[in-house]
């Protein structure tokens, strides 16, 4: 899943900018770095013959020492002992090379393979996507921490297809169409008789004694979500009227985001939005059949559309690809000129 900041604009021109460097890119340099990854393969591949030559030669002479040293003790027996001692300091050292430089051994039996050194140009889109994302901040109130701790499950869950756009109304984009919640971080029992929504907890008076407390929530959660899908419904029509049908693709409801939070079913009636708990929401999301005609290119052109920095500075996601862009290319000319040197 990709999280967008909300200071970030022109997200549908962005996307297709950066997938048109990111051909530009390996067309400029793609070459390049093939002879470069190619010259710096064969620069190795000497290098490891050295190598292995010289781990022969150790190989041939550790035993030929040994037995030079069993033969001198056999003819010269007299000697036997001093001989003896030397073998065994001979065995001590050769083991203990054998322990430090088993790196060395390893690189010895491992050839090189050309397959290491394809040509690879950096992934533009990958580091676009990274440079969207929003920046740590502080968070207010314990519906916000509930809301991104909701968010990071569905990262942990769905594809890499979804966006995640920090706005007031958490506003998550997949295959299946859009998501809006209402948090709510309430915890006990949830209910909602005679139009008014209400949480109930137990209460401990006493070591033994306890009793149930009820306290309305308030504004009603589902009330501000309808109002929430009828406002975004709204945008499309006036800015984005040939893409007015995406209206019908919105879903979500009300998130109870605390861990504590128990939905009760049969007590909960007359409600205008669908609810669930965290867990049941990514499920949900998890299991959405892909709708038609929704592909991520238009899930850009909604989000630009539905776009409202309100006191925050603005910036163009068409402009930072192309300044990734210059920066990837400054990359791969240092590391080519490093290779071919």
């Amino acid at each position: 899943m990709h999280s967008i900041d909300p200071k970030w604009t022109d997200l549908a021109a962005g996307y297709q900018n950066i997938l048109f460097l990111q051909a530009r890119l390996e067309s400029e340099f793609g070459r390049a770095v093939q002879a470069g990854n190619k010259q710096n393969f064969r620069r190795q591949l000497t290098e490891w013959q050295k190598k292995r030559r010289i781990f022969f030669v150790m190989a041939a002479l550790a035993p030929l020492s040994i037995i030079t040293l069993c033969l001198a003790a056999y003819y010269y027996r007299e000697a036997a002992c001093v001989i003896v001692y030397w073998a065994m300091l001979v065995l001590i050292i050769l083991g203990t090379l054998a322990v430090a430089g088993r790196n060395y051994i390893r690189e010895v039996m491992n050839r090189p393979s050309l397959d290491t050194f394809k040509s690879q140009t950096i992934d533009l889109e990958q580091r676009w996507w990274e440079s969207l994302s929003p920046v740590g901040t502080a968070l207010d109130n314990a519906d916000e921490k509930g809301i991104s701790a909701f968010m990071r499950m569905i990262h942990q869950a769905v594809p890499g297809t979804c966006l995640a756009i920090r706005t007031p109304e958490h506003l998550l984009f997949s295959p299946a169409g859009i998501w809006l919640f209402q948090a709510g971080d309430w915890s006990g029992t949830i209910i909602r008789q005679e139009g008014v929504w209400k949480q109930i907890q137990v209460v401990r008076e006493k070591l033994v004694q306890t009793r149930s407390q009820e306290q309305p929530i308030e504004p009603a959660p589902d009330e501000a979500w309808l109002q929430q899908k009828n406002k975004l419904v709204r945008i499309l029509n006036e800015r984005l009227p040939q893409q007015a049908w995406v209206g019908s693709l919105i879903n979500g409801g009300v998130v109870f985001t605390h861990p504590k939070a128990q939905p009760d079913k049969a007590r909960i009636q007359g409600n205008t939005a669908a609810y669930g708990t965290a867990k049941g929401w990514v499920n949900r999301i998890r299991r959405a059949p892909t709708a038609d005609g929704f592909p991520l290119e238009i899930q850009l052109d909604i989000a630009d559309a539905l776009h409202e920095p309100e006191g925050v500075q603005t910036f163009s996601a068409k402009e930072q690809a192309g300044q990734l862009y210059q920066a990837a290319a400054g990359e791969l000319r240092q590391s080519i000129a490093k290779m071919v040197n």
